[in-house]
């Protein structure tokens, strides 16, 4: 018994340096990085971080004691920020009392399908308010020449008059969707009052870069002026243009004009810029 006993101890003296120096616990791979680390796909790569897709189905602990789940490196008590956008909390119902809970805890209820949270002493369902819908409003007074080119021309440097979310970039005149969801546009432009030329016409559009199926990518409105009775003919030339679009979190909207009335046609200056305007409203 003495001489075993004498063989344990020489074995956890010689192991010991090896379990200090090596304190982290990993299952299904032999890198893992953190204090505790499982790679449920066991994907993870023989040495250096995994990627952010194969941590995607990890699990780890950090020394400092946050919890991660599928995410590189957890930067709160629990982070499940993962790369693959499922990084949800699922709350069940339960039974207990506020006082038992604690304050803090939150729970769902199936009977009205509400979330409720506890401050110790009661359960307060959470409030329902829905986020301020994103609302634009622009106009534009500064001069832009808009040539005769084979090419759309963009809209830029609008003077905002609302930006609800500041959603809108009024100097390049783009605006980029806060959420998914349907949205109401329109966009009006003149031009200064020049000679009109006989056959020609002035285009003005809207596009979205969302080309999914379910959008209308592009609208367009088309004013031409075929021909006049006398020689020519000196007005101001507008085009109006709404649509309605589907738009995806991210998605951005912007605006364009197109004419063949020759040269460079300038946008308006008149009635404080008021002629040339654009709004934006999300439903």
């Amino acid at each position: 018994m003495y001489k075993k006993n004498i063989y344990i101890l020489i074995c956890l003296f010689i192991l010991y340096p090896f379990y200090k120096g090596y304190a982290q616990t990993g299952v299904g791979t032999k890198n893992p990085q953190t204090a505790l680390r499982i790679d449920g796909a066991k994907d993870n790569a023989a040495t250096g971080l995994p990627t952010a897709a194969q941590a995607v189905n990890d699990v780890m602990v950090t020394t400092t004691g946050q919890l991660g789940v599928g995410v590189i490196n957890p930067t709160t008590r629990v982070d499940l920020r993962s790369a693959d956008q499922k990084g949800i909390i699922g709350v069940g119902t339960n039974t207990q009392t506020p006082a038992q809970a604690g304050g803090g805890a939150i729970r769902y209820n199936a009977a009205d399908g509400l979330l409720y949270y506890s401050d110790g002493t009661s359960w307060i369902s959470l409030p329902l308010n829905a986020p301020a819908k994103a609302l634009v409003l622009a106009n534009k007074s500064a001069v832009q020449a808009v040539a005769q080119t084979s090419t759309d021309q963009y809209i830029t440097s609008w003077s905002e008059i609302t930006d609800a979310q500041n959603n809108f970039d009024n100097a390049t005149g783009i605006f980029t969707a806060p959420r998914d969801g349907f949205y109401i546009v329109s966009f009006n432009v003149t031009l200064a009052s020049a000679v009109i030329p006989n056959n020609t016409r002035i285009e003005t559009i809207i596009e979205s870069n969302n080309t999914g199926t379910n959008n209308i990518g592009t609208f367009k409105n088309v004013n031409s002026y075929p021909a006049y009775q006398s020689r020519s003919l000196s007005n101001s030339v507008a085009g109006n243009c709404n649509a309605i679009f589907n738009l995806v979190q991210g998605n951005t909207i912007r605006f364009r004009v197109w004419h063949n009335l020759g040269g460079n046609r300038n946008t308006s200056t008149a009635n404080n810029g008021t002629d040339n305007s654009i709004s934006i409203y999300e439903l």
